[in-house]
């Protein structure tokens, strides 16, 4: 993309995503684990409401005009509407010493060999399947003589190098953040790059701000390792005319702080084609429309995730997502922001 962007963005303390669970008394007091990455539209809000911020553009505005009227076409073209924004996000990414890691495809597999620092992998590709096997697609995946054993490559994040690789390969797990050095095929556990934290939380009534008698919530924050940011694709070239350069903002609930910068060098992207990787969870129906869902293509559970609309003040609707890491095998660029060629 010509006109993309990359900010890097450091959390101020954890990071609260969350999907569509009730915080209702009586249903459940536990918020369910957090969707890290988050959807784009997650950090899509959080971007427009720091541009109506940094623009001194109160809520209030937004709320008057109709839901598919321009904030203002002439200054903000990339704003867009209250129902529709202009730009499209993609990620975060995770950078430690100046690499960048993605989310490992959900068609690799592996198995663990003699040496424990270091993975076997095999990738699924879309051939033609065992004979007699008749299945919807003209092409399935398939492992090409598979180990014993062989298990996908959950929770383990990937370096450029490593994405660059096909078919058989070995990956260097790296045990300490320390390691992780670009060139090289690495593989690095979730564990060493952000960790989950157990909260409590209260309800408040409104409009005293009291506490709510049997109001009490336990919620899962991501705080990530020391020297771990995170990446942002933008589709469009937002700073400086939306955004400035350097800030921060506030991601995800209970409107955590996160300071970012514009990177003047984007990070290196694995040289690929034929494959596109999601590096962010992506919504089913722009998958629909761009026919990767008639396509051979591997991914993890869909999971089915609202939101919520400041202008409304209200929920909105419940979507399908791909998780972050499903891969798709086109030799047509489809076009999408959350998708990278690999």
């Amino acid at each position: 993309m010509r006109d993309e962007q990359w900010l890097e963005a450091w959390p101020l303390d954890t990071l609260f995503f969350r999907g569509g669970e009730p915080m209702e008394a009586g249903e459940t007091h536990e918020t369910g684990a957090p969707i890290f990455p988050p959807i784009p539209d997650t950090i899509i809000g959080a971007l427009r409401t720091a541009i109506l911020s940094q623009k001194k553009i109160p809520l209030g505005r937004v709320r008057s005009i109709g839901a598919d009227e321009d904030l203002d076409p002439e200054n903000l073209p990339l704003w867009g509407t209250p129902k529709r924004s202009g730009f499209r996000v993609a990620g975060p990414l995770l950078r430690v010493n100046e690499v960048a890691l993605f989310p490992a495809p959900a068609n690799w597999f592996c198995t663990q060999g003699e040496d424990e620092k270091r993975l076997f992998v095999k990738e699924a590709r879309p051939e033609d399947g065992p004979y007699g096997v008749k299945t919807e697609r003209q092409k399935f995946l398939w492992l090409h003589k598979p180990e014993e054993e062989m298990e996908p490559l959950n929770g383990l994040w990937v370096t450029t190098e490593a994405l660059n690789n096909k078919n058989e390969f070995e990956l260097e797990i790296v045990e300490q953040l320390g390691d992780l050095a670009a060139g090289k095929p690495q593989a690095v556990p979730s564990k060493l790059l952000f960790a989950q934290e157990e909260r409590v939380g209260i309800a408040r009534e409104l409009p005293s701000r009291t506490v709510r008698r049997g109001h009490l919530y336990s919620t899962r924050h991501i705080r990530l390792a020391e020297g771990v940011s995170l990446l942002l694709r933008l589709d469009k070239r937002l700073c400086p005319s939306h955004l400035a350069p350097e800030g921060i903002f506030q991601l995800g609930g209970e409107g955590r702080i996160v300071r970012y910068r514009l990177l003047d060098v984007p990070p290196s992207l694995p040289v690929g084609k034929g494959r596109w990787l999601a590096i962010s969870p992506i919504e089913q129906e722009r998958l629909n429309s761009a026919g990767l869902l008639s396509v051979s293509y591997a991914a993890g559970k869909p999971m089915r995730i609202a939101g919520w609309d400041l202008r409304e003040a209200f929920h909105k609707p419940v979507k399908a997502y791909f998780p972050a890491g499903a891969a798709f095998f086109s030799k047509k660029d489809p076009g999408l922001c959350e998708l990278i060629s690999f």
